[in-house]
């Protein structure tokens, strides 16, 4: 009689060692100061072990309610510097813009696409170095389709050709409360050159600036493009955390500096995971920073 009723009670006991769960999540976090001048720093105390743990600073591009978010509706805004050398002729240099080129970087894919002058809108040099082209409102431009811009060069023979340097230029999303996003800079615009008409000069690029050097008087003409790779002008990346710890650390404190004036809303995110689930829960505090 006895092993009909051990039995049963051994049972449960296998049963509940071998039942599968996230181990329960307990987790705070509080700030050592919520109020700071910049360039001090806070020290936030954790509690609890969870598996893993992440860390945003409530700073543009680290604001965990923008961890999900790929569009932002703000006023694209192009900026750069110019250096025009040399030569002696007039109007060599235009700025375009295109919604509908095709991705075909040749000289009938330039042909096929429609393409909007915005030279008059920016502040070319005049044999200064670095001159600044004021900020070039692309609000226009904005649609579901990429933008494309493009640098032309348009020299002729029988005088001495412009050379045009261009650098620091940058695309920004300015947003409506005044932060701004980086949509492209000249490192990453993806550039191509093409040449047309057989120009025996076309435009060169690294990652500090692009260029053309038109050339001495007996050069022939020369018509060349450069263009970028498709500009999403509202695209953006999501906001990031940083990675603090992982299941295989501990931590009790963090420290972090806040080096701008402002209000920041930290969030620290928690979470518990192995193969048969997850528990994730998040901790928010807010962080005044003076100048």
């Amino acid at each position: 009689m006895k092993k009909i009723f051990i039995l049963p009670a051994l049972l449960l006991v296998l049963a509940a060692c071998n039942k599968k769960e996230v181990a329960s999540l307990h987790f705070d976090v509080s700030a050592d100061k919520t109020a700071i001048k910049a360039g001090d720093t806070v020290t936030f105390k954790i509690s609890g072990n969870p598996d893993f743990l992440t860390f945003y600073s409530g700073e543009p591009g680290h604001q965990y309610e923008y961890k999900d978010r790929t569009n932002a509706d703000g006023t694209p805004q192009l900026q750069f510097t110019s250096y025009r050398q040399y030569g002696t002729q007039n109007n060599t240099l235009n700025i375009l813009v295109s919604t509908d080129f095709n991705n075909t970087y040749t000289a009938d894919g330039i042909a096929a696409a429609h393409w909007t002058d915005i030279t008059s809108r920016a502040t070319l040099s005049t044999g200064t170095d670095n001159t600044p082209s004021g900020v070039i409102d692309l609000s226009d431009f904005k649609s579901d389709k990429p933008m494309y811009l493009a640098f032309k060069f348009n020299g002729s023979t029988a005088s001495t050709q412009r050379t045009w340097t261009i650098k620091n230029l940058v695309i920004n999303n300015v947003l409506s409360n005044g932060s701004q996003i980086a949509v492209t800079t000249i490192a990453d615009a993806g550039w191509v050159p093409i040449n047309l008409n057989n120009s025996p000069r076309s435009w060169t690029y690294n990652a500090t600036q692009i260029q053309f050097q038109g050339g001495a008087a007996g050069i022939g003409d020369n018509l060349g493009w450069i263009i970028t790779k498709p500009v999403f002008l509202t695209k953006v990346s999501p906001d990031r955390g940083v990675a603090l710890k992982n299941v295989s650390t501990r931590m009790e404190e963090y420290q972090y500096v806040y080096t701008t004036a402002g209000s920041y809303t930290p969030v620290f995110v928690a979470s518990n995971t192995n193969i048969y689930g997850s528990e994730t829960t998040s901790k928010q505090l807010s962080i005044t920073v003076a100048p």
